[in-house]
């Protein structure tokens, strides 16, 4: 895999996965589609895995 392609699948696991930690957080505003809360937990723990997939591959 080339050095470039593997930083940019990094940085963008990396923040895909820091903006799924922090949509669980948007229910306290009322601005979240009330179907998807039950998702929340397994956005969680993707978005926790996906942080560390692209910090392991920086």
């Amino acid at each position: 895999m080339d050095k470039a392609t593997k930083t940019q699948i990094s940085i963008v696991s990396f923040v895909i996965g820091l903006i799924m930690l922090f949509i669980p957080y948007l229910k306290d505003f009322g601005s979240v589609v009330p179907g998807i809360t039950q998702y929340f937990s397994l956005m969680f723990y993707l978005g926790l895995l996906l942080v560390i997939i692209g910090y392991y591959l920086k």
